[in-house]
C-alpha cells in the first residue's frame, strides 16, 4: 500500500468515523492542569524541546502505556504526532493525529491535529485531499476562533491547483474571520489571487462580496481584465464606475489615465471610412463590384450631404488574411471611423478591427463572424436568412405544411438541409422525405424514387388487382430520325444527359399515358421540395421530378436559382418555384429602380447583390456619421446598433445586438418565364409591365 493511499484511508476514518464530529464549543477555560508528575512525560518534554525526537517519542509512548487516563494523554498524543512529523515520519504523524481525533473528540487539540493533517497533505502535494478534508473539517470547527487557518490552507490548495476563483473565495473568507497578523496575510494572498482572475471569474466574485475595500480592488482588476480581452467598451464602463465610487483608492490615478487613453484611442478623423476589399487575385471581380457599390453611395451622399467632406480610403486585401490584417492596421493609423469589407479573409480582418476598436461591416457568409466582438457587423445574405424566409413564406402564404428535401452530399447541401429541416420544425411543419445524391451525378432516379416511395417493388400480394397491365410502345431512342441533329439540339437537359426531357416527351409517360405498362404511382406526401443546389444541377433535377410524376408541388431553392441558366433548362417545370434572394434588379420599388438606373449610367451594367449590399452598407455608415457628427468609434458603433429599419435596395435592414444584419429578403417566383417578386398578403402586388 502506497503512502498516499494509507494517508487517504486514515483521513477517511477520521472524518467519517461514527457520527459526524461535534462542534467545538466556545468556553472560558478553567484552571490549567499542572504538569503531570510522571517522569516519562517530563523526560519526553525535555527531549522534545532539545530536538531529540526519537527519545521524546519513547517517553510519550511510555507515559501513555502507564497513564492513559491522565488529563495530559491528549497532549501526549499531539506531541507524538508533532515529533513524528519533525522526524520525517509523516505517515506515523497522520496516524497519531487521527487517533487523537478519534479517541479524544472533545479535546481542544482536535482542531490543531486536523490542521496538522492538512499541512502534511499540502506539503506532500496532495492538494485535492487538502480541499476535500479541509472542507469537511471547517463546518464543525468553531466559527469565531479557529476557522481562519482552515480557510487559508484550503485557499492555498486551490491556488496550487490553478483554481483561482475558488482560492479567492476562501482567501476572502479567511480575511473576514482573521485577526492579528493573519489579516494582512489573508489580504495579501487575496489581492494576488484576484490579479490572476479573468473577467468572467471577477464578475462572479464581485457578485458575492460586500466589503468596500475588496470591491474597489475587484472593480479595478475587472477593468484591466476587459482591456486584456480587448473589450474596451466594457473596460471603459467599469473604470468609469470605479473612479466615481472609489476616489480614495490607490489605483484611482492609474484608472483615470487608462480612461483618458481609451477615450483618445477611440477617436477618429470625422467622416472618414476605410475599405478592405479583394481588388487583386482570384476574387478581384467581386471586390471591384463591391467597391463600385460603395463609390455609388459616396457619390450620392456627397451630392446631398450639405458639403460634408466624406473620405474613403481603400486597401487591397488580396484575399490574404495577413494582408487584410495589415490593411486594418494601416486604416487604424489613418484614424478611419469604420471599415467596409472584406469579403474573403473576413475573420482575420474582423479580429484585428475588434482589437483596435474599429466598427467593421463585413460581406461574408462565414459562420461566427459577428460573435468575434461588439465592433464586428455583418450585412450579407446568409443560409439562415434564406431558409427562414423560404419556410416562413411557404407556411404562412402558401399553406405548405409537409416538406421534402433533396440535397447534394457535400458541405453546402448538408448545411442547407439541416438548417431547412430545423426551420420547418420551428414553424410546426413536418419533413416527410429527405434524400441525398452524388454531387457529380446527372441521373437522379434513385433519390427521387426513394423520396416518392417508388424505389422498391410493391409485393405481389399488395398490388391492386383491378389495376390493368397495359402494353405501350417504348420511349423513342435518342437517335430517332425525327429529332433535331445533335449540333442544333435546343433542350439544355438533353445536351447534358442525352435524355429528351422536353414537355411533350414527359407528358407521354407516367400517369399522362394510360397505355404505358410502367406507370409511376408516386406517394407524394409533401407540399414542397427543397433543392439546395446550383442552377445547372437543379436544372437537371427538376425535369426528372416531372418524369416521375412528382408535380403540383412547390419547388424551393436558394438564391443561386436566380439564374437565366435554370430558366433555360427547366423553366417549363418551374411554375411553382419560390426562392429568396437579397436583391432583385427588376423590383418595382422606386428606390431600387433609381439605384439600378444610376448604377447603369455610371458603370454601364446592371448591379447585382454584391453591389447592392455594399451600397447599402456604405449608406448606413455615411448617414450615421452625418446624423451623429461624432468622432468616437464607440459612439459610432452604438449608433449603428440602433439601426432597425433602414430602407435599403437590398431590403429593409437592421442590426441585432451582436451585429448580425436582420434583413427582409426578396421572395421571387416565376411568371411568364422570368422571375418576379412574390408578395405577402399584407403587401401590395407589384404591377408587372408587359414587355
Amino acid at each position: 500500500m502506497t503512502s498516499i493511499t494509507r494517508t487517504v484511508i486514515l483521513i477517511f476514518m477520521v472524518v467519517f468515523w461514527g457520527c459526524a464530529p461535534k462542534p467545538f464549543p466556545v468556553s472560558i477555560p478553567g484552571p490549567v492542569p499542572e504538569m503531570p508528575g510522571h517522569q516519562a512525560f517530563q523526560d519526553a518534554e525535555r527531549a522534545f524541546e532539545n530536538g531529540l525526537y526519537t527519545e521524546a517519542l519513547d517517553g510519550y509512548y511510555a507515559f501513555l502505556r502507564e497513564a492513559y487516563d491522565d488529563p495530559f494523554a491528549d497532549d501526549a498524543l499531539f506531541k507524538i504526532g508533532s515529533a513524528s512529523r519533525l522526524a520525517g515520519r509523516d505517515d506515523d504523524a497522520i496516524a497519531v493525529f487521527s487517533r487523537l481525533n478519534r479517541e479524544f473528540p472533545e479535546s481542544v487539540l482536535v482542531p490543531d491535529a486536523r490542521l496538522e493533517i492538512l499541512k502534511i497533505l499540502f506539503d506532500s502535494g496532495n492538494f485535492e485531499s487538502v480541499v476535500k478534508y479541509g472542507l469537511a473539517y471547517i463546518e464543525p470547527t468553531d466559527p469565531t476562533l479557529l476557522r481562519t487557518p482552515f480557510f487559508l490552507i484550503v485557499a492555498d490548495a486551490y491556488e496550487e491547483m490553478g483554481a483561482h476563483l475558488d482560492a479567492a473565495r476562501f482567501y476572502y473568507r479567511a480575511w473576514n474571520t482573521a485577526s492579528g497578523a493573519d489579516v494582512e496575510v489573508a489580504w495579501t494572498k487575496l489581492k494576488y489571487t484576484a490579479e490572476q482572475l479573468g473577467a468572467d471569474d471577477l464578475q462572479q466574485l464581485i457578485s458575492q462580496v460586500t466589503d468596500r475595500r475588496l470591491m474597489g480592488l475587484l472593480l479595478y482588476r475587472l477593468g484591466m481584465a476587459f482591456i486584456l480581452d480587448e473589450k474596451y467598451d466594457d473596460a471603459m464602463d467599469v473604470l468609469d464606475a470605479f473612479v466615481e465610487r472609489f476616489p480614495e483608492h490607490p489605483d484611482y490615478s492609474d484608472a483615470s489615465d487608462m480612461i483618458r487613453s481609451l477615450t483618445e484611442r477611440a477617436r477618429f478623423t470625422p467622416f472618414s471610412i476605410g475599405c478592405v476589399l479583394p481588388l487583386s487575385g482570384s476574387y478581384a471581380m467581386f471586390g471591384q463590384r463591391a467597391l463600385n457599390g460603395i463609390e455609388m453611395a459616396l457619390s450620392q451622399t456627397s451630392q446631398t450631404g450639405g458639403g460634408i467632406p466624406f473620405t474613403i480610403l481603400v486597401e487591397d486585401s488580396r484575399s490574404d488574411p495577413t494582408v487584410a490584417t495589415k490593411a486594418v492596421d494601416q486604416l487604424d493609423q489613418q484614424r478611419v471611423g469604420a471599415i467596409l469589407g472584406p469579403m474573403s479573409a473576413a475573420e482575420a480582418a474582423s479580429q484585428t478591427a475588434q482589437a483596435r476598436g474599429i466598427p467593421i461591416l463585413v460581406f461574408t457568409q462565414r459562420d461566427g463572424i459577428p460573435d468575434i466582438g461588439s465592433y464586428v457587423f455583418r450585412n450579407f445574405i446568409t443560409p439562415q436568412m434564406q431558409v427562414r424566409a423560404l419556410v416562413s413564406f411557404a407556411v404562412e402564404e402558401l399553406g405548405a405544411r409537409r416538406f421534402a428535401i433533396l440535397y447534394p452530399d457535400e458541405n453546402y447541401g448538408r448545411r442547407y438541409m439541416n438548417l431547412f429541416w430545423d426551420q420547418v420544425v420551428d414553424y410546426g411543419g413536418v419533413v416527410n422525405g429527405v434524400e441525398m445524391y452524388d454531387p457529380e451525378s446527372t441521373d437522379f432516379a434513385t433519390p427521387i424514387k426513394k423520396m416518392a416511395g417508388i424505389f422498391y417493388d410493391v409485393p405481389e400480394d399488395l398490388t391492386v388487382a383491378s389495376l390493368p397491365r397495359l402494353h405501350t410502345p417504348p420511349l423513342p431512342p435518342v437517335g430517332d430520325a425525327n429529332r433535331q441533329p445533335k449540333s442544333v439540339i435546343a433542350d439544355p437537359v438533353e445536351r447534358i444527359t442525352g435524355i429528351p426531357l422536353d414537355r411533350k416527351t414527359i407528358d407521354t409517360l407516367g400517369r399522362y399515358n394510360p397505355d404505358r405498362e410502367d406507370q409511376w404511382h408516386p406517394i407524394v406526401e409533401f407540399d414542397a421540395v427543397f433543392i439546395p443546389d446550383a442552377p445547372k444541377k437543379a436544372g437537371l433535377i427538376i425535369p426528372q421530378l416531372a418524369y416521375y410524376d412528382i408535380r403540383d408541388v412547390y419547388l424551393l431553392g436558394t438564391n443561386l436559382w436566380n439564374s437565366s441558366t435554370l430558366l433555360e433548362m427547366s423553366g417549363e417545370y418551374m411554375k411553382g418555384t419560390l426562392i429568396a434572394d437579397g436583391f432583385f434588379a427588376d423590383s418595382q420599388s422606386e428606390g431600387v429602380k433609381q439605384f439600378v438606373a444610376a448604377f447603369q449610367h455610371a458603370y454601364g451594367r446592371t448591379p447585382g447583390f454584391i453591389e447592392a449590399v455594399a451600397y447599402d452598407s456604405a449608406m448606413m455608415v455615411l448617414q450615421t456619421m452625418r446624423q451623429t457628427a461624432t468622432d468616437s468609434r464607440r459612439d459610432l458603433k452604438e449608433a449603428l446598433l440602433q439601426i432597425n429599419d433602414f430602407d435599403g435596395v437590398s431590403g429593409r435592414t437592421g442590426f441585432a445586438q451582436n451585429g448580425e444584419a436582420e434583413k427582409t429578403l426578396q421572395m421571387l417566383r416565376i411568371n411568364r418565364g422570368r422571375f418576379v417578386q412574390a408578395t405577402r398578403t399584407h403587401e401590395a402586388e407589384p404591377v408587372i409591365q408587359s414587355q
